[in-house]
């Protein structure tokens, strides 16, 4: 063994036993939880962090946020469809708040050039976008999978929100449970992917066409 494969073995034993660890704890999204342990047992990679996508409320010191040291901050997340209740009652955590939808992000550590490629490959036919490969190490090649679903809608304003009726704010909590969604199809898209590339499961020819959430909400509904 080499010094550089060793390298690489370290570091993904390290993020391996973290993954465990996290996903007992409850600090993984629970619904690619298995996938991740699967796909981190492939010789050729390894997962750094994940998301399968969240919905959040955030508060911001101004009327338009950014990421930054006491800028804005999460006051509540959902990694699933969140409800308008939930919404509501998480409305006196801020004078100025936005709710914000984000699909997937992952970034995986693969050991060589080749792997990275590849992986990336399944990621653009998958519907990703974004993302690619981020830095090539000594230890390993960097590489994002993000999707471009998201959302950003101010819903409270120097305290006043910028409605009262609950109808109007459903539709905008289902818009963003839609944005949601579709990133998560995305993602399951994904894994199908990867399972028939390096697990050989045929999921055949079957494809999901996306059903916007509203759509599928009412027909639960009945309506």
């Amino acid at each position: 063994m080499d010094a550089v494969t060793g390298v690489y073995d370290a570091r993904k034993s390290m993020f391996v036993e973290r993954l465990i660890r996290e996903g007992e704890e409850g600090r993984v999204d629970f619904d690619i939880l298995h996938f991740l342990k699967e796909f981190n047992g492939l010789s050729n990679y390894y997962t750094t962090s994940s998301c399968s996508g969240r919905v959040m409320l955030i508060s911001a010191h101004s009327l338009s946020f950014a990421k930054g040291r006491g800028l804005a901050k999460v006051v509540a997340k959902w990694h699933r469809p969140v409800t308008l209740g939930e919404v509501l009652r998480a409305l006196d955590r801020g004078s100025n708040l936005w709710l914000l939808a984000r699909g997937p992000i992952l970034h995986v550590v693969a050991r060589d050039l080749e792997s990275a490629l590849e992986l990336a490959g399944l990621a653009k036919e998958a519907g990703f976008k974004r993302g690619g490969i981020l830095s090539v190490k000594e230890w390993g090649v960097v590489v994002e999978i993000e999707s471009d679903d998201r959302l950003d809608v101010p819903i409270k304003i120097n305290g006043e929100l910028i409605t009262r009726d609950n109808r109007e704010l459903g539709e905008i909590v289902d818009a963003a449970n839609e944005t949601l969604m579709f990133g998560k199809i995305r993602l399951t898209r994904l894994i199908r992917l990867i399972e028939s590339r390096f697990f050989g499961r045929d999921y055949g020819h079957y494809y999901d066409e996306p059903v916007p959430y509203r759509v599928f909400k009412r027909n639960l509904q009945g309506g």
